[in-house]
């Protein structure tokens, strides 16, 4: 047997290596793509009936806002025009607090447009106190519209005043079942909102209502 020499087994090694499958290469990243940040939409809430739970178990519903020609504010809107005082805009609620664990005292709805705009409605009865005639020192009434008449003519007026401000009281007791009138000195009320807030018990927490079927 022939012996190889060094120099063959060099000429192999080199033949070996060259049959050799190339190393695999590393593929380059993917390249990054920033993801699209998503446009916030705002809540479009349109005028109209609204409905709300609230935390002690009322249920609420209102219209916002309610025509003046709606029957619930009949004798508010008759008052008030005979005192001659300014157009306000209502909101009638009913409150059903049967089912609820507190009284729900209607204090305040606000509403809220795109621009950020706070509508505010407050209880009527602020409205029939600065509706009734004021008394005079020399026995007669002064008029919401300017006007002074005597006092004969000023007490009925001014009893009259009184009893709306009880009849439409915004206190709804626990298993009580109420319509609750509210009002704005803002007439221009926009068609529809962002946000619409409800203080049902008092100065308390608002609580959102939302566009009733």
């Amino acid at each position: 047997m022939k012996h190889l020499t060094i120099a063959t087994f060099a000429a192999a090694a080199i033949a070996l290596s060259s049959c050799a499958a190339p190393a695999a290469s590393t593929p380059a990243p993917a390249p990054v793509t920033a993801e699209a940040t998503p446009t916030p939409t705002s809540t479009s809430l349109p005028a109209g009936k609204f409905k709300l739970t609230t935390l002690s178990g009322a249920e609420v519903t209102f219209t916002l806002p309610t025509p003046v020609t709606d029957p619930a504010v009949a004798k508010l809107e008759a008052y008030r025009k005979k005192m001659g005082a300014d157009p306000v805009a209502y909101l009638v609620a009913e409150v059903d607090n049967r089912k609820g664990t507190k009284p729900v005292n209607m204090y305040q709805v606000n509403a809220f447009d795109a621009e950020g705009i706070q509508y505010m409605f407050s209880g009527v009865t602020d409205a029939v106190s600065a509706w009734k005639p004021s008394y005079q020192a020399d026995d007669t009434y002064l008029l919401p519209s300017g006007k002074v008449i005597p006092g004969d003519a000023g007490t009925p007026l001014s009893n009259e005043g009184s009893d709306l401000h009880s009849a439409f009281n915004e206190y709804v007791d626990v298993a009580e079942r109420k319509t609750v009138v509210l009002q704005s000195a803002t007439t221009e009320i926009p068609s529809e909102f962002t946000r619409v807030s409800v203080q049902p018990s008092g100065g308390g927490e608002g609580e959102d209502a939302t566009p009733a079927p």
